[in-house]
């Protein structure tokens, strides 16, 4: 199956993007940026004050992807897929609630923080703001983080979508177990099913570029960034709220 990847977004330690000139991808462990949810969309988003750390990077990777794909703006919802790979998901924010519901009975319980102690959630947010009504889902990450773009090829070649953003969301669940040179934060693309000229192609489960085969995420994202030239799309950069 040969496969066009028309869109990038990242946030990561070292900065956010969308494959515009003069961006680069960086990924490493850290602590991600402030996040506000203008410096993603034109508009406020009424819920993102609400958003975890692992919601607020997957969310803004997801918009900033589409965006360069230039399908940020829709009139009518799009049967577009969504699927992210995660290891550590929204942990952080179902900690955070345990606190709040573990003594008195869960009488002092967080409805606000509930919201989010779903690793799938920022994806229903997502698809919520830009009207996508195609497949859906959160899958456990392995080597590499690129259980999640592999997933979503299968959406396309099993024809459940002809169109889907995927990628890898990871954020620092401040919780001894983790690796504290785990990779934070998101990046996401745009895949599409391509014509017969397509460069990029699905072979064996496996992501290739021309004679060259992807094997993990950071791999990926330089591929793309080298094989396209970036939509120089305006964005707000005022970060409010």
């Amino acid at each position: 199956m040969r496969l066009d990847i028309n869109g990038i977004g990242w946030v990561t330690p070292a900065g956010m993007g969308s494959g515009r000139p003069g961006e680069t991808f960086t990924l490493g462990p850290g602590r991600l940026p402030a996040l506000k949810s203008r410096l993603f969309l034109e508009n406020a988003h009424p819920r993102f004050g609400r958003f975890d750390t692992y919601a607020k990077a997957g969310f803004g990777a997801i918009a900033l992807a589409l965006s360069s794909a230039g399908l940020d703006r829709w009139t009518q919802k799009r049967p577009i897929g969504l699927v992210a790979g995660t290891r550590r998901g929204c942990l952080g924010a179902d900690l955070t609630y345990f606190k709040t519901a573990a003594f008195h009975g869960g009488a002092l319980a967080s409805p606000n923080l509930f919201a989010y102690t779903l690793s799938s959630c920022v994806l229903g947010e997502a698809s919520i703001q830009f009207g996508l009504t195609g497949p859906s889902f959160v899958i456990d990450d392995g080597e590499g983080h690129l259980a999640g773009v592999r997933a979503g090829m299968d959406l396309l070649r099993w024809g459940l979508c002809e169109t889907v953003v995927t990628g890898w969301c990871d954020a620092d669940a401040k919780v001894p177990v983790m690796n504290d040179q785990e990779f934070c934060g998101a990046v996401f693309f745009v895949l599409s099913r391509g014509s017969d000229a397509a460069p990029w192609r699905s072979e064996d489960g496996r992501l290739v570029y021309e004679q060259t085969r992807i094997d993990d995420i950071v791999q990926l994202a330089d591929t793309v960034l080298k094989s396209r030239v970036g939509t120089d799309t305006p964005r707000n950069e005022k970060g409010l709220e």
